[in-house]
């Protein structure tokens, strides 16, 4: 009876990731700019095409190439496909954790409208990156490692993750790993990054494109999403021996990347992608918290931000129905 149950349940996940997924990748909810530029990439591809003729991955090109010389198939018909194995992947992490029906629903609604129907290389990278930390902290080591190399090919970004994925377990099991350890780690990941952004920007198209937009953009200090989980993210610093291994370095991002926008803000557009890459770890480590006040605060402030960006995306700043 209690397998029956279970296959019923897994059944229900299949269809509603698979309806999410079709919402998604037909976007019922009108173009955007990124679907434009995919579709446009999508149109242009053929057999003899060089990967030198763009600044997408390699995963990224391979599947475009799988999706429209092998099977023939239109693009939604991929961006379907993509959506629903980030989906998948997620929902698979959520149930190992608690509150999954909660912790999906906050997700799709802050950033599942962002990465899974718009930023979909970031979305199926940032999938198999957690995919890889839950590996990692089974101690399945080459599984974990082949995994994050794949999120690699679908989003350069994904090296972000690197400062999660080599601390070793037995420095969670031990306790090695302090939260004033984990300050300074993520405060020496700020320094790098300002350090080197100069290079970054002479040596990387699309780090200087975004450089050039600069001074006609800014990354808000005072925005909903910097304050609402700054209170979630202090809950986690006092939770933070409450976390399993997964959680643990799921934390560790959402730190450091916090800490990592503030000096990336001299380049508006990246310190909002890195700050995205934390805000989606939330989603992983927010339910791990023990105490139910501290985890329900958390989860109450994770919300009250999913909820604003979900209406700011469709009705108060539309990214969607661009012609």
């Amino acid at each position: 009876m209690k397998l029956s149950i279970k296959y019923f349940n897994l059944y229900l996940i299949f269809v509603f990731i698979t309806a999410i997924s079709f919402f998604f990748g037909l976007r019922l909810l009108g173009q955007d700019s990124d679907f434009l530029s995919y579709s446009t990439f999508y149109d242009s591809i053929s057999n003899d095409f060089s990967f030198s003729d763009t600044r997408f991955e390699y995963g990224f090109v391979l599947l475009n190439l799988l999706f429209k010389n092998v099977f023939n198939a239109d693009i939604h018909v991929m961006l379907v496909a993509l959506a629903f194995i980030s989906l998948a992947i997620k929902e698979f992490l959520f149930i190992k954790g608690n509150n999954a029906i909660i912790i999906t629903i906050l997700y799709l609604l802050g950033m599942g409208l962002l990465h899974e129907m718009t930023q979909i290389r970031v979305a199926i990278a940032i999938s198999f990156v957690l995919l890889s930390f839950y590996y990692k902290s089974m101690n399945k080591l080459y599984i974990s490692y082949a995994i994050f190399l794949c999120s690699i090919m679908f989003h350069y970004s994904m090296a972000f993750f690197v400062m999660g994925l080599i601390i070793p377990n037995s420095w969670f099991l031990m306790n090695k790993l302090k939260i004033p350890m984990i300050f300074i780690y993520a405060i020496i990941a700020a320094i790098t990054l300002y350090v080197i952004q100069g290079i970054l920007v002479s040596n990387i198209n699309i780090i200087s494109l975004y450089a050039s937009r600069a001074d006609n953009e800014s990354f808000n200090f005072a925005s909903v999403r910097f304050i609402g989980l700054a209170f979630p993210l202090l809950i986690g610093v006092f939770s933070f021996n409450e976390l399993n291994i997964f959680q643990k370095r799921c934390f560790i991002i959402s730190l450091a990347a916090y800490a990592v926008s503030i000096p990336a803000s001299l380049i508006p557009t990246v310190a909002s992608r890195i700050f995205e890459l934390g805000w989606v770890c939330f989603y992983f480590w927010v339910p791990g918290i023990l105490s139910k006040r501290r985890k329900y605060t958390a989860l109450f402030f994770l919300a009250l931000v999913s909820l604003y960006f979900a209406i700011r995306n469709v009705y108060l700043e539309p990214i969607f129905g661009m012609q």
